[in-house]
């Protein structure tokens, strides 16, 4: 049985009705929408997504006290945001599939995914709007300029920069985790708690999606096709730079021969084939893994930081932490 995520499955009993809610006002936005929205809104949110961010929004808004359903809106946004943010992705590396099927690019075409994607996002900030928070806003903004500057300094990264390592995890930390620590901030701060523990609420949500990003970048070189929903190498074939292939350029010596058949994009699949056997034959995904570990570690020892905190709530959160870790999708 795949273990991924069960433990956020388990978290999400206390916060079913709610996360509920928040497909049903996926759906109702959809259905407010023109007809040209409607049919794409309808193929994206198909009830496929994990909607691990506004669940982790409602996980640390949680507490006896506090009337969640008033934050569903705030939780929806952040979803949008989302997949504003995959929509947009999938023009910029030029993907051909998401989720097992056909990215809306190609189903449509790059035009629309981009429009859908502006469509959904405004419709995000009008719904944090109505919060009438400032810090709420203020937070949310620089989540979604993190994203942007996560993604152009990918889209500079150089296969023979001297600290490419260091600048793969400045923009997942900016494109992946940003993300994840912006939804717990914003969860533990709509819930009422105090400055300290909102800190150690960013610092979980940031340490998690940064392993949670480095497993997701793991699994294009070692996962399933079925499982993922994404193919293979995907990353690769799109000169998407991830740390079991930065690993590689960086110990084997074989950067500048890489770099060439990367720079080629008309390159045989025999070349990247090769290039990703040298990925499977090195130290990358071990390297990784590992470092996921290193992450996964920083993320409990932010729970272990948060007073006060349900007890039970703490060893799911932690459970979810090492789960995180044996995702296989």
């Amino acid at each position: 049985m795949n273990r991924s995520l069960d433990i956020l499955e388990h978290n999400r009993r206390l916060i079913e009705s709610e996360m509920a809610l928040v497909e049903k006002g996926l759906r109702t936005l959809v259905n407010a929408a023109g007809p040209e929205i409607k049919a794409v809104g309808d193929y994206v949110f198909n009830g496929t997504g994990k909607r691990i961010r506004p669940a982790l929004f409602f996980i640390a808004a949680y507490s006896p006290g506090v009337n969640l359903k008033l934050l569903v809106n705030a939780a929806t946004a952040l979803e949008l945001i989302h997949a504003s943010s995959l929509l947009h992705d999938d023009v910029i590396d030029e993907a051909a599939t998401r989720r097992g099927r056909e990215a809306v690019r190609i189903r449509w075409s790059n035009k629309i995914s981009i429009l859908s994607g502006d469509y959904l996002l405004s419709s995000a900030f009008r719904m944090l709007a109505d919060y009438r928070s400032w810090p709420l806003i203020d937070l949310i903004i620089n989540v979604v300029r993190d994203m942007s500057e996560g993604e152009m300094e990918q889209a500079f990264s150089d296969p023979l920069h001297p600290n490419l390592e260091e600048r793969y995890f400045q923009w997942i930390g900016k494109k992946s985790a940003s993300f994840f620590a912006g939804c717990c901030k914003a969860g533990s701060l709509l819930g009422g708690e105090n400055s300290d523990n909102q800190s150690d609420w960013h610092d979980f949500g940031y340490n998690l999606g940064i392993a949670f990003q480095l497993i997701d970048d793991l699994l294009d070189y070692t996962g399933s096709k079925v499982e993922t929903g994404k193919p293979l190498y995907g990353d690769l074939n799109n000169r998407v730079l991830t740390l079991p292939l930065i690993r590689t350029l960086t110990v084997t010596g074989q950067a500048e021969p890489i770099e060439l058949i990367l720079q080629d994009r008309d390159a045989s699949q025999r070349l990247m084939k090769s290039v990703a056997q040298a990925v499977l034959d090195g130290d990358g995904p071990s390297y990784t893994y590992h470092k996921a570990g290193e992450y996964a570690g920083r993320a409990k020892e932010a729970l272990y930081r948060m007073e006060p905190l349900n007890l039970d709530k703490k060893q799911q959160l932690l459970q979810l932490v090492q789960d995180v870790l044996l995702r296989k999708k």
